[in-house]
């Protein structure tokens, strides 16, 4: 992908987007698809900045979008000399880059849908504060793969800052319910830093900010309650998404596959994209068939302008019954 040289030169010639200065380039890649013509393709967006002609950038924009590949814009109000990638800490040592911005992160997504999502202080929200490259990743996704959420009711587990279900919305899901967990500050720091009353109001205007507040509604949903024996979800989805749902082995892999379970509709899906390599991902396959159904795998790579993420995709389509053997 494009390297940060280039963006240093975008900052200097691009004069006034509509969307800002794009500032990343974000590629989602399925195992074993080798295309050199995403270079190929920004280089042509690239040029078309640098002279100006607005006809070739929104010729070459659209190319872009037409693959899997989201743009990523500086918020209008952010300097880009501010621009910094900063190395997070999730928890027991374990590090994540995510791209510092002042405002609304600004994605256009495939199809040139435009998504917007502001963030909240991580000491507010915790693991769900930041959009994260599988958020990003699963957001490219259903935006090529529109089938999957057209016309469906979609439910997001773990929503963030919403970004999933946002683009869901976008695509033309007919309802969106976005989800997370409140919790106090003792029992965020016990359970890997969980939730906070900060993304559940982040959540309602993020929805305002891409005006599908009309076909969303926000929900706190804790995992744990669907491990009851009496529980009974408020509505079951014809889709259910997520997005780094498992960072460490201090989550509940049990409550989450629980929480899919018995949320997806018969006859439903669900798609869960996840990061490789942290501990409790392999497990979650094994927890889901625990319900019966199906459980699919598929490893894929988030890049961006800025380097890469392995990636899972989970795909999981329920059996008989909600409960586990």
């Amino acid at each position: 992908m494009v390297s940060c040289v280039a963006f240093a030169c975008l900052a200097q010639c691009a004069a006034a987007l509509t969307l800002g200065t794009p500032i990343n380039f974000w590629l989602l890649r399925q195992e074993g698809v080798v295309s050199a013509d995403e270079d190929r393709l920004v280089s042509a967006y690239i040029s078309s900045l640098r002279v100006g002609d607005s006809d070739a950038e929104e010729k070459a924009l659209a190319a872009l979008t037409a693959r899997t590949i989201a743009v990523e814009f500086e918020p209008s109000c952010h300097s880009a000399s501010t621009s910094v990638v900063e190395l997070v800490e999730l928890s027991d040592g374990v590090l994540a880059e995510e791209i510092g911005v002042d405002g609304p992160r600004t994605f256009m997504m495939p199809g040139s849908r435009v998504a917007r999502v502001d963030q909240v202080e991580y000491a507010a929200g915790g693991l769900g504060a930041r959009a994260w490259d599988a958020s990003v990743g699963l957001g490219i996704y259903l935006s090529q793969n529109t089938r999957f959420v057209l016309g469906k009711s979609v439910l997001e587990l773990g929503s963030g800052v919403g970004l999933g279900g946002i683009s869901a919305a976008l695509v033309g899901a007919s309802t969106v319910m976005l989800t997370d967990v409140t919790e106090g500050e003792t029992e965020r720091r016990e359970l890997a830093e969980l939730g906070g009353a900060a993304l559940m109001q982040n959540l309602v205007a993020n929805a305002r900010l891409n005006d599908v507040e009309t076909a969303t509604a926000t929900r706190i949903l804790d995992w744990f309650d669907c491990l009851a024996d009496d529980f009974e979800p408020h509505a079951k989805y014809q889709v259910v998404i997520g997005a780094d749902l498992v960072h460490d082995e201090k989550y509940s892999l049990p409550a989450l596959a629980a929480a899919v379970a018995t949320h997806t509709a018969p006859n439903g899906i669900a798609l869960l994209m996840n990061g490789q390599g942290r501990p409790g991902v392999n497990a979650l396959p094994a927890a889901l068939q625990r319900y019966g159904g199906t459980v699919q795998v598929e490893e894929m790579t988030v890049m961006h302008s800025y380097g890469s993420a392995g990636v899972l995709l989970t795909t999981y389509r329920p059996g008989s019954s909600d409960r586990p053997t």
